[in-house]
């Protein structure tokens, strides 16, 4: 019995090693997987964080915009006169440079109102000098008869001073021949000759007064004449308002006739024409749009949450929908003061109390160098802007 036992002893003891020796090949299997799993989680996270780190990077770092559009100075250019235009020699397309005619319209009329207006100023001028001629006239007849009349006064002052020193006379001999009358020593008709003497010595004095008077009169009928020029003055004064009146509507004709030629101001190109020869055009009716292609920049509207992170000078990081393949570079150069829905031609007030809040958005201008004439207004842009 004891004999058989000690080998079912041995059997058990040589299972039990067997079971020890095959336990730890499966602890090293599961450690092992657990391992590359860890090994596989990290290089997932760590590839998706070597992707995705530079953009979440510049997220924090730049303000991007999607909207944007390349713009410039597009020119309306519109007739300031009315006519029927004759000529039209460009097109969409065609580059044209300072003072070249764009459109011409018909100046016949014009032309013909202007002579009217120069035929009016050379009769106003000529009736003016009628009028000096007259005037010059009337100043040469006024001064022989001032003369005359300074004359016949003189005179008359002389005449009147003799009659006066006869008068004198008169009286003193009436006046001895009455005394010695009165003592009988002359005889009455010595007294009624010497009282004659007198009487006609009177006379002659107021004769010599009254004419005095008549010269002076006429003195002064001559002066009155002498008004007459003051008159001519005005009415030549009178003419040269016309003149001055005339004058100012043939400039503003000459200037009408400059416009009737309709030139570029700078050079550019033709973006679109509206109009065609032989069309009648009237103020204000545009022709056509230009603009200058060397100036160009980026128009963009930002949301006014990343508006604050915007500063003049930021440099800016600019892609073109119409060359992926190209880099272009600019900077913020102005800054928007109100949102764009400040502009918008039919605003949204709220009166019946119901609100949906709408994120803003600001308009920046952002500069950009032409290269080669590649950018045209209107192109989509996207921009990226650094504000780290």
């Amino acid at each position: 019995m004891n004999m058989e036992a000690k080998p079912l002893q041995f059997s058990g003891a040589a299972n039990a090693d067997a079971g020890t020796a095959e336990t730890p090949p499966a602890k090293k299997s599961g450690r092992a997987r657990r391992f590359a799993r860890a090994t596989a989680l990290f290089a997932v996270l760590g590839f998706v964080a070597y992707f995705t780190y530079p953009w979440l990077a510049a997220r924090w770092t730049h303000v991007f915009l999607d909207d944007a559009r390349i713009a410039a100075n597009m020119i309306a250019v519109s007739s300031e006169v009315s006519g029927r235009i004759i000529s039209l020699p460009v097109i969409a397309g065609d580059k044209v440079v300072r003072g070249q005619v764009l459109a011409t319209i018909d100046a016949a009329s014009a032309s013909q109102e202007l002579k009217g207006l120069e035929a009016q100023v050379t009769g106003v001028k000529s009736q003016q000098d009628q009028l000096r001629s007259q005037q010059g006239f009337v100043r040469g007849q006024v001064a022989a008869k001032l003369q005359a009349a300074e004359a016949q006064i003189a005179a008359a002052q002389a005449s009147h001073a003799a009659a006066e020193a006869a008068l004198q006379n008169a009286q003193s001999q009436f006046d001895r021949v009455k005394a010695l009358a009165g003592r009988n020593v002359l005889s009455a008709q010595q007294l009624e000759d010497s009282d004659a003497r007198l009487a006609a010595a009177t006379q002659q004095e107021r004769l010599t007064a009254a004419g005095i008077l008549t010269a002076r009169a006429n003195l002064e009928v001559v002066t009155a004449e002498e008004a007459q020029i003051g008159v001519l003055d005005q009415q030549i004064a009178t003419l040269d308002a016309q003149v001055e009146v005339l004058s100012a509507q043939i400039e503003q004709k000459r200037i009408d006739l400059g416009r009737r030629d309709i030139r570029a101001e700078f050079d550019g190109v033709i973006d679109s024409t509206f109009i065609d020869a032989g069309e009648y055009v009237s103020p204000g009716t545009r022709l056509l749009i230009y603009h200058d292609p060397s100036t160009v920049w980026v128009d963009a509207n930002v949301k006014e949450t990343d508006f604050r992170r915007l500063t003049a000078g930021a440099p800016a990081q600019i892609a073109i929908d119409a060359y992926p393949n190209r880099e272009f570079r600019g900077e913020v150069v102005r800054i928007g003061e109100a949102a764009t829905s400040q502009f918008a031609l039919l605003p949204s007030p709220n009166p019946s109390g119901n609100f949906t809040k709408v994120t803003q958005r600001l308009p920046v201008r952002i500069s950009i160098e032409q290269q080669d004439g590649l950018l045209r207004p209107g192109m989509m842009v996207e921009v990226s802007i650094d504000v780290d």
